[in-house]
């Protein structure tokens, strides 16, 4: 049941990390000799001239996976509005953490292998963990909110 509106804003949270999870492309990249680079939920390859390379990207994996239990036990906890917001602090730390291995691996690793002149495109992906950042940071700033009003009338009391 749907206590308050950031129960929807966390459960946009919930489903733009099971996109991710389920596969969705985070960056690609593809060079004019047929290269191709990729970088997925849990791993980046680099394919060259038939012969594909992958790497494993657990950082992303513990950081989204961790991401979806705490927006879980968030959701939950709506008696506990301190523990929200401290829930909420947390998870937006996870999710930029994920954005900011995805953007280390991108720029260090995969980019440099071949033609650094030719840009890559950003995948749905990428912007599924856009929009449960900003999902999660609306769902705090409501929660904080709500904290305030609360807070407001044991005063008047």
């Amino acid at each position: 049941m749907i206590q308050r509106p950031q129960t929807i804003f966390l459960s946009l949270v919930l489903v733009a990390n099971c996109l991710v999870s389920l596969g969705w492309s985070i960056w690609a990249k593809v060079g004019q000799a047929g290269q191709r680079a990729e970088l997925f939920f849990n791993e980046w390859t680099l394919t060259d001239a038939g012969k594909t390379t992958s790497t494993s990207a657990m950082a992303i994996v513990l950081l989204l996976t961790l991401s979806t239990i705490i927006t879980l036990i968030t959701i939950f906890s709506f008696k506990n509005r301190i523990r929200q917001m401290l829930l909420g602090l947390i998870n937006s730390l996870l999710l930029a953490g994920a954005m900011g291995y995805s953007f280390w691996v991108i720029f260090k690793e995969a980019m440099p292998s071949f033609e650094p002149e030719a840009q890559g495109k950003y995948g749905y992906g990428f912007y599924a963990m856009v929009v449960a950042l900003l999902a999660n940071m609306i769902a705090n700033r409501l929660i904080r909110k709500d904290e305030m009003l609360v807070q407001s009338s044991n005063r008047m009391r």
